[in-house]
């Protein structure tokens, strides 16, 4: 566990420049976006065509077209009459002032593409040359507290204060004249003065969670209209973004509730991470990445945290069955920022972080240590004589070595990102790069990237839209880490340098132990470590002018890995033990050209995702309508070449390193590549009656070329309901309850448990294992044959999950407290692993489809607002989860007769428990010389351990092991 402290600082970042194409596709954009006029955002055009249809639906329709969100108290509009209104292609202000021409309702604009709802004050008529007087209050939240730094202005005037530390204000008004309050994270408030001259205010929180944009497939809705179990963290302007975190995925420790997030043990490392569970035996289990709303093919490691806006998880079957291929184990939507309404914003961000070995083990000092390992070598070896010369000389000079402390360090990491972003009626810019670096605590372990984002988004017409997102990155893991396993296990009187000059020695202890320090940067060894991401994603959204609401949109990502590892050991890294002085002498090393050898590992992985959507989004009076067609497909391409090298005493050097490769006597090229398609087909229904009903259903047909013949296509389906509840008559006494949600879904999604061939049996040549012949009329020559290795399996399918999720979602105490609840269960059927078969087929195993998995689980989660004042906001989240995973089924064989599923014991998994068993003998205990029988019975050692004898029977056999433990955790607080 590391601990991470943070400090702004100010640098310059490094930046690398797009490859020549990309630049000048952004340079064209750019150009095109800042010709652009800027017209006042309310000016824009929308059409409304409704019927009896509430505020909601109304103000629903027009956020769709004009971008801007409403906030509102529910609870106020519920009693505003039905709207009926036919207008098309009018001023978005003007639709506005006839929605509300003859309702109690006004409405304000607000710089961030906000509109406030209020209800209509009642114009007081000032009378000629008021007398102004001394107004004073204090300023409190919905708990009681009061707010520091509200802004208090006389409506009209310049005259105005503040708040200060107790939430009270004084300020020179006239009766009848108008407070306006306002607090940042709180709703505006209005209170026209009368004869008291003690006014008290109490704000209410602008909005709640149940108000947040989520992102689901192929599109976006409100939190509080989903019937879905989605968890969301927004990194835009939050503290979260502040940390120098090098990978979104630590931003969501702890913030997401079913989400287990790993650890890494190394810099720049990506953690493994799951939904809900382990779903398949041996398939993949990490969750489907979509950017920016596409199928993203690259790693969260390509994206810089600082360019992130909001992170959607997707858990239950309703959300994540809409991406339909590879979403059975969740999604994770990553939605990058944004440009935003008004003048350019230019930002710079700085980070940087340190470092530490938490709970670092204490080793033995040296006498301390050279008592126990006497003790063991003693039975071991019968002789306590067994120091090097180097390691006597240091115990009589008093010199010891603290391994652990010369191969670990402070960690640092840094962050540095520059964006300049805006956005005008028409267009929409954000351009970003950014420079991360990482040194771990442990020494020789490092990593950099070099990240750059692009993205424009045109309004050509007022049907026509158009995007274009690029991006680039680049990671370098190059460089040798030291050994901590070496370390820990070194002699404190081990010889670490061989000379003055701080040259190393390789052999500090025993030959079996190389010096942890050794290849680290001493010259005997070359690693280089590179990944390359490409990717341009575009998009067009075309608003079909004569149908009111159908939009097509067209999805179009390319995406390109470039992998480059390189390693190469020199002739100095072979120098072998002994007490010569002349072991590192060049004569004497260069008798080890013969075992310098080294590799260059190149890899690309070329993918492409296109998708066409068709949505239909109408309000009918009481009834919302939103239809989705999806008519989808994506490619990848994977292609590695290895180009090896040894023995280069022809040579007579390896001066050229990695890239004399070709100097080797021995060389090989090793080649390999695979091709996976995917084509995918939705139809997806939301209906919401009168704001307080809901529903959700999708169909999704998927094909896959990764199975066999007759099982690439298969069918999902999904569906789920909500109800709003406090949308109702009957809950409106309940005024501590701000909000709530009660929901049910049930779906199906696909995984796919097997990587491209799997179902085809394998041939191998001679120098893989294959058949060699050699023929009595030419003796000494050799033939190569070819042979088959695996037994293929055309039956191979879907591995299928079928899963239900109920849980409600609620808002409490003026929106100040914000609970979720979520219970689910998930059956995974058709599994894909390795089984042994008969021997009398020529093989011993081969891939089969079958056997099921079940996870159940609890989730829940609450949000406190703390502190909401204007200068600081404190908020607390509580987070928890717990998964039941079991194993229902395997081969579905009973070979020992006992009425029961045999385990597969070979492999830890057993019936009725979860995956990740470890199994083994339980340990009680060292043997000790007075153990006699013990000794007797087992043959065992004093200085063993000694284990439990569970059976009863004499001696320790295989029926006296058990469940030790699983290797991943169940639950998280």
């Amino acid at each position: 566990m590391y601990k991470k402290f943070t400090a702004c600082l100010c640098g310059r970042p490094i930046i690398h420049s797009l490859p020549y194409l990309v630049i000048m596709k952004m340079t064209v954009l750019l150009t095109v976006a800042f010709t652009q006029l800027a017209v006042a955002s309310h000016g824009q055009a929308v059409s409304l065509h409704v019927k009896n249809a509430s505020v909601a639906q109304v103000l629903y329709q027009l956020s769709q077209q004009s971008g801007y969100d409403f906030i509102y108290d529910a609870k106020l509009i519920r009693k505003v009459p039905r709207i009926t209104l036919q207008v098309s292609e009018a001023p978005f202000k003007e639709v506005l002032e006839q929605c509300f021409a003859d309702q109690p309702l006004e409405f304000v604009f607000n710089d961030d593409k906000t509109v406030v709802i209020k209800p209509r004050k009642t114009p007081v008529i000032h009378p000629a040359a008021p007398v102004q007087e001394l107004f004073a209050g204090t300023i409190r939240d919905s708990l009681g507290n009061p707010l520091e730094g509200v802004s208090v202005l006389v409506r009209g005037t310049s005259r105005g204060t503040a708040t200060d530390a107790n939430g009270q204000f004084q300020v020179q008004a006239s009766a009848g004249e108008v407070l306006v309050f306002r607090a940042l994270g709180f709703l505006t408030q209005e209170l026209t003065l009368g004869s008291q001259h003690t006014v008290n205010v109490v704000l209410q929180l602008e909005s709640s969670d149940l108000d947040e944009v989520v992102v689901v497939g192929y599109g976006t809705t409100k939190r509080k209209d989903f019937t879905g179990s989605v968890g969301s963290l927004n990194l835009e302007n939050s503290p979260v973004a502040l940390a120098p975190n090098l990978n979104a995925l630590e931003a969501l420790k702890g913030s997401v509730s079913g989400l287990n997030i790993g650890a890494t043990n190394s810099a720049g490392g990506e953690p493994g991470i799951q939904i809900r569970g382990q779903n398949s035996i041996s398939g993949n289990n990490t969750p489907l990445i979509v950017l920016d709303g596409v199928i993203f093919m690259g790693s969260l490691s390509d994206i810089n945290p600082n360019d992130i806006a909001t992170i959607d998880v997707l858990k239950d079957a309703t959300s994540a069955a809409t991406y339909g291929s590879r979403s059975a184990n969740g999604v994770i939507a990553v939605t990058t920022k944004r440009g935003r309404t008004g003048k350019p914003t230019i930002s710079f961000n700085s980070s940087v972080g340190f470092q530490q070995w938490q709970d670092q083990p204490v080793m033995l000092r040296g006498e301390e240590w050279l008592a126990v390992v006497n003790d063991r070598n003693q039975y071991t070896e019968g002789t306590t004589n067994w120091l090097k010369p180097g390691e006597l000389a240091n115990r009589e000079a008093g010199r010891e070595t603290v391994w652990l402390d010369e191969v670990t360090r402070a960690g640092v990491m840094q962050n540095y990102q520059a964006a300049i972003s805006g956005a005008t009626e028409n267009i929409n810019y954000y351009l970003s790069t950014s420079f991360d670096d990482n040194k771990s605590v442990i020494v020789g372990d490092q990593f950099n990237r070099i990240a750059i984002l692009g993205k424009i988004n045109t309004q050509i017409t007022k049907w026509l839209e158009v995007g274009v997102d690029a991006g680039f990155s680049r990671r370098d893991y190059s460089g040798v880490a030291a050994n901590v396993g070496s370390a820990q296990a070194m002699s404190p009187y081990g010889v670490m340098y061989r000379d003055d000059q701080g040259n190393l020695e390789k052999y500090p202890y025993t030959q079996s132990l190389t010096n942890p320090l050794w290849g680290v940067d001493d010259d005997t060894r070359d690693n280089e470590d590179f990944l390359h991401n490409y990717r341009l994603n575009t998009h067009a959204v075309v608003k079909v002018p004569w149908v009111d609401g159908l939009s097509y949109r067209v999805n179009y990502l390319l995406n390109q890995n470039q992998t480059y590892y390189g390693n190469f050991y020199y002739e100095s890294n072979y120098v072998q033990e002994g007490d010569s002085p002349n072991r590192y002498l060049p004569a004497t090393i260069q008798g080890f050209l013969t075992n310098a050898n080294g590799s260059i590992d190149r890899r690309k992985t070329f993918s492409y995702v296109f998708d066409n959507i068709v949505n239909y989004n109408k309000t009918f009076g009481a009834h919302a309508v939103d239809v989705t067609l999806v008519a989808t497909r994506d490619f990848s391409k994977y292609e590695q070449e290895v180009a090896s090298g040894s023995d280069f005493a022809a040579n007579g050097n390896t001066i050229l390193g990695i890239q004399g490769l070709h100097k080797a006597t021995v060389q090989r090229i090793n080649l390999n590549g695979n091709e996976r398609t995917n084509i995918g087909y939705l139809g997806r229904v939301n209906y919401a009656f009168n704001d307080k009903y809901f529903f959700t259903g999708s169909y999704r047909r998927d094909g896959a070329s990764v199975f066999g013949v007759n099982n690439k296509w298969a069918n999902f389906w999904a569906a789920g309901v909500a109800w709003r509840i406090t949308n109702e008559s009957f809950m409106e006494p309940l005024t501590v309850l701000d909000d709530m949600k009660l929901k049910f879904s049930w779906g199906q999604n696909g995984n796919q448990g097997l990587e491209p061939y799997g179902t085809l049996s394998t041939i191998v040549n001679a120098a893989s294992g294959g058949i060699r012949y050699e023929f009595s009329n030419t003796p000494g020559k050799i033939y190569y044959g070819l042979s088959q290795d695996a037994l293929g399996n055309g039956s191979l399918g879907w591995e299928t999950t079928s899963s239900w999720n109920a849980g409600f979602e609620s808002a409490w105490l003026g929106n100040r407290i914000f609970a979720d609840l979520d219970v689910y269960f998930a059956k995974t059927t058709d599994q894909i692993f390795i089984r042994s078969i008969p021997v009398m087929t020529g093989f011993k195993t081969m891939m089969a489809s079958m056997g099921q998995v079940n996870n159940t689980g609890l989730e829940a989660s609450v949000r406190t607002v703390n502190i909401q004042r204007p200068d600081l906001t404190w908020s607390t989240t509580f987070t928890f989860w717990k998964n039941f995973n079991k194993v229902v089924s395997l081969y579905g064989e009973d070979l020992d007769g006992d009425g029961r599923e045999d385990d597969d014991i070979a492999n830890s998994r057993f019936i009725g428990k979860s995956l990740g068993a470890i199994y083994g003998y339980e340990q009680i205990g060292i043997v000790q010389e007075d153990d006699t029988e013990y000794i007797e019975l087992t043959g065992a050692a004093p200085g063993s351990p000694k284990y439990r004898d569970l059976d009863g029977e004499p001696g320790i056999t295989t029926a006296d092991r058990k469940i030790l433990g699983y290797d991943k955790e169940n639950f998280r607080l």
